[in-house]
């Protein structure tokens, strides 16, 4: 049974129902404030702050809509989340245009309406995000279709728990030729994929997503041609390599179809725009930490000989050299201690030379490892961004050993200002290998959108409360 439709019906009527739940909490929450009592509006069709939730309900629909919220077809957590704030942050944008400027209907009650929109722009998107989660886990069976090792590549990027989940992926076919014990797959291999109408019945799969990568192009068409129309859902994955550098978007050239890589961050409106948003964020950022800046600056002169700031020079925008500003976290010694320690340890060498760090730094002092744990040595680059050199979320700063392992990439990576945080810290921090970061770095440049980093930045903050992958 298809339970799309009836999930769609749900999730409509949850959001339209959360947005007259803020209406009706907003007037009561204005009461308490101002020592009268919790007082909940009636919502009446004939009350003023009736027409307004109306009015905003409607919009919300409109702006929903092109955001796709409704298609059932998004499978990140954040992506439904990220989508939903935009849609209400253009429903205010409306609302306020067409009530306050254009002096529609002016007789209604302004701090409720707006507490109503903050209410449901800070609970909507997350509220709906959880119940769609629920609700695509519950509906529709997936089945992985493809090359052993593309299947496998696929699984080890792509398929998290999560998507598992969403998709509701119940197994696998393997082309002829790979045996069940080559594809390392976290979930069962039913056969091959000569038999997947068999188990399309069988076991009542909506939902065929075909991985290309590894196949050829002749057996790629022979596949399409079976699969199309045997289910309501048929997804066509690219080869995992090309989607990790960039997300591609269908173009039409000279009426045919082509796929346009992003340039997001080389766009000078889209620079603008990022560097205007740094800038703000670092002004409110150290106003808030300037206490916090001034006892570990305190800590660490008490913990150590030395000044508590250490300059590290790293490749900036265009392989300008810039100074990135870090709590002194080392000994001031550090590297003479480093190639000792690295002469003595083998292992410790071999760690070294593949992360460019160690996991045991003898260079480390007390607090030292404390403030790299939390990640706060690296709280005076808020300086470094005001001045231009750095933006809150971008690239990793590197050095010149770094830099010669990027290899094809040197050019792209230096294209853009390096970042306080980025997309690689935020999928792992230290425990992911160089290469990947390298991939995170350069999918990064190509994708960048404003919720991008919003995202970014809101992930950094869970990933240092949990301090995992730090040292």
């Amino acid at each position: 049974m298809n339970l799309r439709p009836l999930t769609r019906i749900l999730l409509i009527a949850s959001d339209l129902g959360m947005i007259a739940l803020c209406f009706l909490l907003s007037p009561c929450i204005l009461s308490l404030l101002e020592g009268s009592g919790p007082c909940l509006a009636s919502l009446a069709p004939g009350d003023p702050l009736f027409k307004v939730a109306l009015f905003c309900a409607l919009l919300w629909l409109i702006f929903a809509l092109p955001e796709g919220l409704y298609r059932l077809e998004r499978q990140l957590f954040w992506s439904d989340v990220m989508a939903a704030v935009r849609a209400l942050l253009k429903t205010g944008a409306l609302l306020l245009v067409l009530l306050f400027l254009a002096r529609i209907d002016l007789d209604f009650p302004r701090p409720a309406a707006g507490l109503a929109w903050l209410l449901a722009l800070f609970s909507l998107p997350v509220l709906r995000g959880l119940l769609l989660e629920r609700l695509l886990a519950k509906g529709g069976k997936a089945l992985l279709v493809g090359h052993g090792t593309g299947l496998a590549e696929f699984c080890q990027a792509r398929l998290s728990g999560r998507l598992r989940r969403r998709l509701g992926v119940i197994g696998a076919l393997r082309e002829d030729g790979d045996t069940a014990g080559e594809l390392e797959l976290p979930l069962p291999v039913f056969g091959s994929t000569e038999s997947f109408a068999d188990h399309v019945i069988r076991e009542g799969v909506d939902t065929l997503v075909l991985c290309t990568a590894h196949l050829s192009r002749g057996r790629l068409q022979g596949l399409l041609k079976q699969m199309a129309g045997a289910t309501p859902r048929l997804l066509l994955y690219p080869d995992v390599a090309v989607m990790e550098l960039a997300e591609l978007e269908v173009e039409h050239l000279g009426g045919r179809t082509v796929l346009c890589y992003n340039q997001n961050l080389h766009s000078p409106v889209n620079q603008a725009v990022k560097r205007a948003i740094d800038i703000a964020g670092a002004l409110v950022g150290l106003l808030i930490l300037a206490p916090l800046l001034l006892g570990v600056s305190l800590a660490i002169r008490l913990d150590s000989p030395g000044s508590p700031i250490y300059r590290h020079r790293r490749y900036g925008l265009g392989r300008k050299w810039i100074h990135m500003i870090k709590f002194r976290s080392m000994v001031t010694n550090g590297d003479e201690v480093l190639e000792k320690h690295l002469a003595e340890n083998p292992a410790a060498r071999e760690e070294w030379d593949a992360l460019c760090k160690l996991k045991d730094d003898p260079r480390i002092t007390k607090i030292g490892g404390f403030i790299r744990r939390w990640s706060i040595d690296e709280l005076p680059q808020i300086l470094n961004v005001l001045k231009g050199d750095m933006s809150l979320v971008g690239p990793r700063p590197i050095n010149d050993v770094e830099y010669g392992k990027y290899g094809a990439w040197q050019k792209n990576f230096m294209s853009v200002r390096p970042g306080l945080t980025g997309l690689w810290q935020v999928s792992g921090r230290s425990d992911i290998d160089f290469e990947d970061r390298v991939k995170l770095d350069m999918y990064y440049i190509r994708n960048w959108t404003i919720w991008m980093d919003i995202r970014i930045l809101f992930k950094t903050v869970a990933v240092v409360l949990k301090s995992e992958g730090a040292y």
